[in-house]
C-alpha cells in the first residue's frame, strides 16, 4: 500500500510522508516536529531507522543513543526507550521488523540495539529510500529483498568476530580516531606491539580490508557525516576529510556506497 505525499499521522506529532508493504515489513518516512518528545514506551515490531534531516537523543534499555542524519540503527522489539527530537526536528525512513521474523534469527536473540556502520548498509538503505520514493509494481518485491539484506547485516555485525579484542582493536581505534592525518605502519606497529607484517597480515585477516583500505573507509564515513549534517560544499568536505580533491571524494564516495556525494545529500533532504 502507498499513501498520497504528506499525510498526516497524528500519533506522537509525525508527519507521514510515505509509506510502503513490503511482504511482512512496513517502510515509512516521517517527519517530526521540533518539539517531539516520548516517554518511556515499547514497540511490538523491531526496526531499523535510517535517519535523513536532524536528530534527537535517546534512551534505549538503559544505553543513550545520539541519532544524527546518515545513521542506520536497528533495535529489537519490547526495548523500553525514550526519545527527544533535537532542535530542528527529525526526518526518519522507519523498517518496521515484525517480532515473528526477528524470532527466528539465532544470531540476534541478544541484540537489542546495533548502529550500522558498514559501507552496505547505506548502500542498502540509500536503495530502499528510492524505492519508497518512486515506487512502480516492482517496488514492493524489491524493497523486500533489501530489507532483508539490511537484516543481514544486522546478523552479520553480530555473528561475525569481535574486531576490537586485541591489538587488532587497539589499531582499529588508532584509525578511528586518527581519520584527518596520516598514519605510519610503523606508528601503528609500535601501538600494537607487533612488527609490521604481521600487523598488516593479520589485520586484513580478521577485519576483511587492508590497514590502509580500513582507513579510507572510515574517513569516507566521515565525509557522508559531514555531508548529511553540515552545510559546508563537497570540495571543503573533501578537504578536511583527507581526500586529495573533490573529484577524489567523489571517486572513493561512489565506490563505496554506490552514489556520488551529491546525489547522496540530495537524497537525504529533499522534501
Amino acid at each position: 500500500m502507498i499513501l498520497t505525499p504528506r499525510q498526516h499521522d497524528h500519533s506522537g506529532d509525525a508527519e507521514l510522508l510515505e509509506e510502503l508493504r513490503a511482504g511482512p515489513f512496513r517502510v515509512t518516512h516521517k517527519h517530526y516536529t521540533h518539539d517531539f518528545a516520548q516517554g518511556y514506551h515499547e514497540h511490538e515490531s523491531g526496526s531499523i531507522d535510517f535517519i535523513l534531516e536532524g536528530g534527537g537523543r535517546g534512551i534505549y534499555a538503559g544505553r543513550e543513543i545520539v541519532s544524527h542524519a546518515g545513521m542506520v540503527e536497528f533495535f529489537r522489539e519490547e526495548i523500553r526507550h525514550k526519545f527527544i527530537g533535537g532542535g530542528g526536528g527529525i526526518r526518519t525512513m522507519h523498517v518496521l521488523v515484525p517480532r515473528d521474523v526477528l524470532i527466528g534469527i539465532e544470531q540476534l536473540r541478544d541484540i537489542a540495539i546495533s548502529t550500522l556502520t558498514h559501507s552496505r548498509a547505506l548502500r542498502l538503505s540509500l536503495a530502499l529510500l528510492h524505492e519508497l520514493s518512486c515506487p512502480d509494481r516492482s517496488s514492493s518485491l524489491e524493497a523486500e529483498s533489501l530489507i532483508h539484506e539490511l537484516i543481514d547485516e544486522v546478523t552479520r555485525a553480530a555473528a561475525g568476530p569481535n574486531p576490537r579484542a586485541g591489538w587488532v582493536g587497539t589499531v582499529r581505534a588508532v584509525l578511528d580516531e586518527t581519520h584527518d592525518r596520516h598514519v605510519s605502519l610503523d606508528e601503528l606497529s609500535h601501538v600494537a606491539g607487533v612488527n609490521r607484517a604481521h600487523l598488516a597480515r593479520v589485520f586484513k585477516t580478521k577485519l576483511g580490508v587492508s590497514v590502509g583500505q580500513y582507513q579510507r573507509a572510515v574517513r569516507t564515513h566521515h565525509a557522508a557525516q559531514r555531508l548529511a549534517v553540515q552545510g559546508a560544499s563537497i570540495a571543503r568536505v573533501a578537504r578536511e576529510t583527507g581526500f586529495a580533491d573533490q573529484a577524489h571524494l567523489t571517486r572513493v564516495f561512489r565506490d563505496h556506497f554506490g552514489t556520488t556525494p551529491s546525489i547522496y545529500r540530495k537524497c537525504l533532504r529533499r522534501r
